[in-house]
Formats: structure tokens, C-alpha cells, sequence
């Protein structure tokens, strides 16, 4: 299960957001308030529930994501803090997602990014300088295990002292796992979500690798959750207001974590399960159980949505839309699938 980090300055709409998520997931936040909660959500899913009237079975099982709602980022805390980490709640999280104020009296949302990114990027250069320092005794002793570490650490450093984030500079696979240790925190993807209400400001659309941008009006999401949930579409529309905001912000983590979806189907469960993109079905086999992925023998595969249109794998077969992949054959994002291994 995947984890999603919320920061944002005082008054920013983090825990309004983090709300929005749970009510509209029909989930419950642990945690106490204003410090950390912790909330999972099933992940919504159109395709599930369309496979999941097909073939009527006696479990429907959604992926899920977790949120942290961390404590409020105060602009210089991190230099203040003397070796306390101020980001703990989500060091171990796989993105972050920065909320930005942007409204009428509070429309600095830049301004506010800017502030965050330097609080991240404070904590992740005390902690290279740390580790750096510690190598350099070991190296001056004759200690060279770790003189790679020491190089790679001297290149972060040096970025960060540029102000420039991680998650836009380039390392290689074995650069990537050694860093991963760490939990650096402005190498792990970033949603910046433009909380927006009236008089909102305009935010610069400008990219970066790793990082995306969404606008939610979190206060009004929070009404339209408020209403029963036959009546929340018709609302929705008089409103103006697009996609939900859960679905908004867990679309674009996929996107960023570069997540995909497949789906194991049967009269016992209609269930979805999340692998990252580039995985092959053997990695998919063992998604699901380590044993199908040791006996693999071949996988099953047809796209969700010819298998509706087929009614049946049966079907599906007849018209040559199931096919058999071998155990390097890459998952598609809606593909269903069935591993033939042995016992």
C-alpha cells in the first residue's frame, strides 16, 4: 500500500483536504489532531465496480492508499530545530502532496511552495552534511567501504546548497537504491495541490520531473459531501465542479508514482491490485501470492474492457481477445489477469 504525505503552512487547507479525502472515501482518520492522523482509503474505481456487476461475486476488493496528515510546516522550523526531525510523520512516505492557500486575502500560493521546498530542502541537506561528515572520519582511518556513498552524498549536497531539489537530478538504478536509504524528502514525488476558493491567484503551471499540480476548492468539496450521496452529482454540476476531489488527488499520485492497475476476476472476488509501471506479469504473480510467481508457467490476459464487451473469458477466448504472455510480458494498466503456475 502506497503512502501519500500532506504539508502546508498554517491556515493552508491541509487538514480541510485530508477531511475531504476521508468523507469521500467513507473512511476514519486515527491520530490526534493537529499533530498526525492517519487515514487508508480504498481507491475508486469505475472499472472494479462494472467487473464486479459482471461477474457478481461474493467479495469486491479495492486497492488502497494511505494518507498522513502531518503538522502544520512552520517557514524556519527546520533551522530551529536543532537535530529534531520536524518531518518524521512522513519520512517513510512514497510522495508528499504540498497544499497551497489560494484565495482572496491569502493568494501567494508561489510564495507559499517556495517556503516548503526550502523547509525540504533544509532537512535533507542536515542530513547529507551528517552522513558526509561521518564517512570523512571513516575515510581519514583508512575506511574506504564507503567512499561511492561519500561521492554520491557530495553530489546532493551540492545540489541542495544550489536549491535545487533530488527529484530533478539523474541517478542511476545503484545511485537510486543507495539514496533510498536515506528517505530524502525532496527526492520523493510531488503533488502540489492548489486549494482554491474565491479570488484565487494564478499558479504557475510550470513542471518539473517528479512533480504535478492539481487545483481543488476544498470547502466546497467539504459541502457537497455534506449532502446525501444521490444528490452530490446534481450538485456537483450546478457547481461547476469537475471530477471529486478524492478521485482528482489519487489519479494524479498514480500518475506520479507511476502506478498501474490490474484486475483478478471470478465468482469468488472481482479484486484490483496496483503494480508500478514497467512490471512484468511475473512480478504481477507475485502481487498477488510469492508462490504464483516462483511456479509461474504462463498468464492469462485480456483488457477490462473486452472482457465486458465479451460477457465471459469464454467468450473473450472465442474471439482471440485472451491471450497467453509469458513472464515478461508487461502489465497494461486494465488488464485482467489469471497465472496458471505450478503447485
Amino acid at each position: 500500500m502506497k503512502r501519500v504525505g500532506l504539508l502546508g503552512l498554517p491556515g493552508s487547507g491541509k487538514s480541510t483536504v485530508f477531511d475531504i479525502l476521508m468523507q469521500g472515501a467513507g473512511a476514519s482518520a486515527t491520530g490526534p489532531r493537529g499533530r498526525e492522523a492517519v487515514g487508508v482509503v480504498k481507491v475508486p474505481d469505475p472499472r472494479v465496480d462494472r467487473l464486479s456487476a459482471l461477474y457478481q461475486p461474493k467479495k469486491t476488493t479495492y486497492t488502497q492508499i494511505q494518507f498522513v496528515d502531518a503538522a502544520a510546516t512552520v517557514a524556519g522550523s527546520t533551522k530551529a530545530s536543532r537535530g529534531q526531525d520536524l518531518f518524521s510523520s512522513v519520512r517513510n512516505c512514497d510522495a508528499l502532496a504540498a497544499v497551497l492557500a489560494d484565495w482572496e486575502g491569502h493568494a501567494e500560493p508561489e510564495r507559499d511552495l517556495r517556503a516548503l521546498e526550502t523547509e525540504l530542502l533544509l532537512n535533507d541537506l542536515a542530513l547529507v552534511e551528517s552522513r558526509r561528515e561521518r564517512i570523512e572520519k571513516e575515510l581519514r582511518v583508512g575506511k574506504k567501504q564507503n567512499e561511492r556513498e561519500h561521492t554520491l552524498l557530495g553530489r546532493c549536497q551540492q545540489a541542495l546548497e544550489g536549491e535545487r531539489v533530488l527529484r530533478a537530478e539523474s541517478f542511476d538504478r545503484e545511485e537510486e537504491k543507495t539514496l533510498r536509504g536515506f528517505q530524502l524528502l525532496t527526492l520523493k514525488p510531488l503533488l502540489v495541490v492548489d486549494n482554491r476558493g474565491e479570488g484565487a491567484g494564478e499558479l504557475s503551471a510550470d513542471q518539473e520531473p517528479g512533480r504535478e499540480t492539481v487545483a481543488l476548492q476544498a470547502l466546497l468539496e467539504r459541502e457537497v459531501l455534506g449532502l446525501p450521496a444521490e444528490e452530490r452529482d446534481a450538485f456537483r454540476s450546478e457547481l461547476g465542479l469537475g471530477e471529486d476531489g478524492l478521485s482528482t488527488v489519487i489519479r494524479a499520485c498514480y500518475r506520479l508514482l507511476g502506478l498501474r492497475s490490474f484486475f483478478t476476476v471470478g465468482e469468488d472476488e472481482v479484486r484490483a491490485w496496483t503494480v508500478r509501471g514497467g512490471d512484468k506479469a511475473v512480478d504481477a504473480a507475485s502481487e498477488i501470492h510469492s508462490d504464483l510467481a516462483k511456479g509461474f508457467i504462463r498468464a492469462e490476459v485480456v483488457p477490462w474492457d473486452k472482457l465486458l464487451e465479451a460477457g465471459s473469458e469464454a467468450k473473450a477466448r472465442e474471439r482471440a481477445w485472451l491471450r497467453l504472455e509469458g513472464r515478461d510480458y508487461e502489465v497494461q494498466d486494465g488488464d485482467c489477469v489469471t497465472i496458471r503456475f505450478n503447485k
